[in-house]
């Protein structure tokens, strides 16, 4: 969404010609509480948040967490990584999954992320109605979401997402109020580092917004002092986490293995067909050539940056979409030349029980509508139940992407897709296996005892395990191949 960079003294770019912020939105806003509802009714009726295999895992470990009352120092699931160290870095989201499993298994799961999803929809619309009029902060509430459902799965990162919601929207607000954020933004950081890696957008957004406060002419001395010390006291409290120093640093770990290129989420966003964020970027370049639109030039910097990344990794789509609309709503609203927010007119009363009845109906339709068993991991334990109990305790080279459904039915997976705890060699290795290269896949059924292998009946190493010597397919069902080795001693 590149837009034009107007001159960063020109006071109509830096704030809309509006009161305060403080002034003008006390308290939460009636809309947002509305949102919250209207969201949690959404995704609680939205079994595709399950489509993710990773949820299983994470379920297993907040177990062990909860189990052991410690977090894992060494993989407690694979065989082909048991004794490497490894930290749970996502511990407490882990933690609430598990919770959550306990209380009304996958159901259960659903709740608490639809729980986020409308914690998340609520601050949104709170901080957008700041600066925009009520038609087009649902507007931008709407884009946001709409390039953050890719991310819409029961995993870590979207419980982590009211955090960067009222992280940013803190962040958006001090600036507009020509101040620094308070401290008592500190918890949300606090919490954030210990739900899930995404805390070092949080990190690093405070210096570019410390960098648009040194170019403000109106900006003092002791704002910029205020900044400064936000922000090494966030860079603290991001260390308050079980693993200290190398928790604070695990988000750089991941981004710099190379071996992500390869794995789904990580790969570059896919435009073969359009989506969101191809009509979220089209949209920008239409009201930045027309003139519509001007961003101070941090702003734009910004933007540009979280584009870049939205590019390069599907997986931040879900940052442009929420960090985005956020950044973006001060110079929108200055645009648009609204004067102060609009208040919503209606009672907190009938609010709180409009918000109760959307609620209580998206709850019970969650638990009157029964879940799919591939929704569930259902369907795969009944496939590997179609497996020799003594063979399932065998090793087994299976897809990457079952690595969850194993864990989660207790047995040990040739690899997950922790790709922390398995690094850039091993993951090397595994994807010249499944590639397929024959002497790679040779060398491995060897080397770790491969009794038997589960893989997607698409992937390509499937027809080359057809012709493997001395091995057979025991059954194919629900999308899913098994071969074993034909060899009565190995198995």
């Amino acid at each position: 969404m590149p837009m034009s960079a107007g001159r960063f003294a020109d006071e109509r770019l830096i704030r809309p010609r509006s009161l305060p912020v403080s002034a003008t939105m006390r308290g939460l806003d009636p809309a947002a509480v509305i949102a919250f509802g209207v969201m949690f009714a959404l995704v609680a009726c939205l079994p595709p948040i399950l489509n993710d295999g990773d949820t299983l895992w994470q379920i297993r470990t907040g177990e062990w967490i909860l189990n052991h009352l410690a977090i894992p120092s060494v993989d407690p699931f694979s065989y082909t990584a048991g004794d490497r160290p490894w930290f749970a870095h996502e511990w407490l989201a882990e933690t609430l999954m598990a919770l959550a499993w306990r209380a009304g298994q996958m159901q259960g799961v659903m709740v608490l992320a639809a729980t986020a999803s409308g914690l998340t929809a609520a601050v949104l619309l709170h901080h957008l109605r700041r600066f925009l009029p009520g038609i087009y902060a649902v507007l931008a509430l709407i884009v946001a979401l709409a390039n953050a459902a890719p991310s819409m799965l029961a995993r870590p990162h979207l419980l982590a997402w009211p955090c960067l919601a009222i992280w940013c929207g803190g962040l958006v607000a001090a600036r507009a109020n020509r101040s620094a954020p308070s401290f008592a933004l500190l918890p949300v950081m606090l919490l954030w580092v210990n739900l899930h890696g995404s805390f070092m957008v949080g990190l690093l957004l405070p210096l570019a917004f410390l960098l648009e406060a040194l170019f403000d002419p109106t900006a003092n001395r002791r704002v910029i002092l205020a900044w400064t010390a936000f922000i090494l006291a966030a860079w603290v409290t991001a260390l308050l986490n079980p693993d200290f120093l190398a928790g604070a640093l695990f988000p750089f770990h991941m981004v710099g293995m190379r071996s992500l290129t390869w794995i789904g989420e990580w790969q570059p966003t896919d435009f073969s067909r359009v989506q969101p964020l191809e009509l979220m970027i089209l949209a920008g370049l239409a009201l930045g050539l027309a003139g519509k639109v001007r961003l101070p030039p941090i702003r734009l910097l910004m933007l540009l940056g979280l584009i870049h990344g939205a590019l390069s990794h599907g997986r931040n789509e879900q940052l442009l979409g929420i960090v985005g609309v956020l950044i973006l709503a001060e110079p929108l609203g200055a645009s648009l030349g609204r004067g102060h927010a609009a208040p919503l007119h209606i009672g907190w009363h009938r609010a709180a029980a409009g918000v109760a009845l959307i609620a209580a109906i998206g709850l019970v339709v969650r638990l009157a509508m029964p879940l799919n068993p591939e929704r569930t991991g259902a369907a795969f334990a009944a496939t590997i139940d179609r497996v020799p109990a003594d063979l399932r305790l065998k090793p087994v080279l299976n897809g990457y992407s079952l690595g969850g459904e194993l864990i989660f039915l207790g047995l040990r997976p040739f690899i997950d897709s922790r790709a922390d705890l398995y690094g850039d060699a091993f993951l090397s290795q595994y994807h010249r296996i499944t590639w397929p290269d024959r002497d790679a896949l040779d060398r491995a059924l060897a080397e770790y005892g491969i009794a038997w292998t589960i893989f997607p009946s698409g992937e390509r190493i499937v027809p080359l395990l057809d012709k493997e010597p001395g091995w057979r397919r025991l059954l194919e069902e629900d999308g899913m191949v098994i071969h074993v080795r034909d060899d009565p001693v190995a198995r």
